[in-house]
């Protein structure tokens, strides 16, 4: 079964190489919120997967998701 929605905290490397591992293995879940204080990292992130809705978000509105 495929995650309909997952979150991150943190835009890094461990975000890139989970999201990575789901586009290879054709598991891409239809939507990722990534949350992250650094908007470099967001930018990486949406030029990287751009074909999941990848979007910034608060940390407080990551931890009610």
């Amino acid at each position: 079964m495929t995650a309909k929605t997952i979150g991150f905290i943190g835009g890094g490397r461990i975000a890139r190489v989970f999201l990575g591992g789901w586009r290879k293995a054709g598991a891409m879940p239809a939507k990722v919120v990534v949350s992250d204080i650094d908007p470099q990292a967001l930018t990486r992130i949406k030029e990287s997967f751009g074909t999941v809705e990848i979007r910034a978000s608060h940390l407080r509105r990551a931890a009610r998701s």
